[in-house]
């Protein structure tokens, strides 16, 4: 692991558990540097306490749709029940300062031949879900660096457009050294509530000097989310899913 390794994480909602045995692993591997994908909110107990831990790192923190949602009063009519309990929870723990701070962070960033955002590049503002070809096709249209990191669907995988503009999936586990042609997509996953079938929280590190990324699955105290989210009365299907992975 070289000095410029970079630990990228998405989608915590409210997992104080799973964000902290990543954090641990983040600290154990000596990366110094992170980038949070967005949605730190939503869906489980702790979000006040998920977002006053990523604050605290003082890392570039980007802004995802559950994070856009808590932080105002607007109608979630487009919301599935389980989401829109999940935010309103949000809305009502967190103080008038921190539902602020989310509302103000940026949908993008970009940093050297690294671009970041929570759903796609192509209007992040509408949270497009990077599945079809078609968006993908969009996304890439709109990504001028070389790498760009998403989260938002919760599956960790990698795409790739050649330079000749062909499409194609990579490996989403383990350790993969990128193409050094066209542009890559990382997706990298749920640190709190991956949705691939695999329970463990997952992030990625990404290590510019040996071209690569690895997907990291780090297992935490899964039962402990489940009990906080059924004392708060949060819906059971949101502890039932994270057993799960789905």
């Amino acid at each position: 692991m070289s000095e410029s390794a970079l630990a990228v994480f998405s989608d915590i909602h409210s997992n104080l558990e799973a964000l902290g045995a990543v954090l641990a692993d983040v600290d154990a591997l000596g990366i110094q540097h992170r980038v949070c994908l967005g949605d730190i909110v939503g869906y489980a107990a702790n979000p006040g306490k998920c977002l006053k831990l990523v604050r605290s790192l003082g890392c570039p923190v980007l802004k995802g749709n559950h994070d856009a949602l808590a932080a105002t009063d607007d109608a979630l009519d487009e919301m599935r029940d389980v989401a829109e309990i999940g935010i309103r929870f949000a809305r009502r723990k967190l103080t008038i300062e921190e539902r602020e701070y989310l509302g103000g962070l940026p949908l993008t960033m970009a940093d050297g031949d690294c671009e970041f955002v929570h759903a796609s590049l192509n209007r992040p503002e509408d949270w497009i879900y990077l599945v079809r070809h078609e968006a993908l096709q969009e996304h890439f249209k709109a990504q001028t660096n070389r790498i760009c990191f998403s989260g938002h669907t919760h599956v960790p995988c990698i795409w790739h457009l050649s330079s000749k503009g062909e499409l194609s999936p990579l490996a989403g586990e383990g350790q993969i050294e990128l193409p050094t042609g066209g542009k890559i997509l990382i997706n990298v996953g749920s640190v709190g509530q991956p949705r691939d079938l695999c329970r463990d929280a997952c992030y990625a590190v990404y290590d510019p000097q040996y071209n690569s990324v690895e997907f990291r699955r780090i297992a935490y105290d899964l039962q402990k989310t489940k009990r906080k989210i059924l004392r708060a009365k949060l819906p059971t299907f949101a502890a039932q899913r994270l057993s799960l992975g789905r």
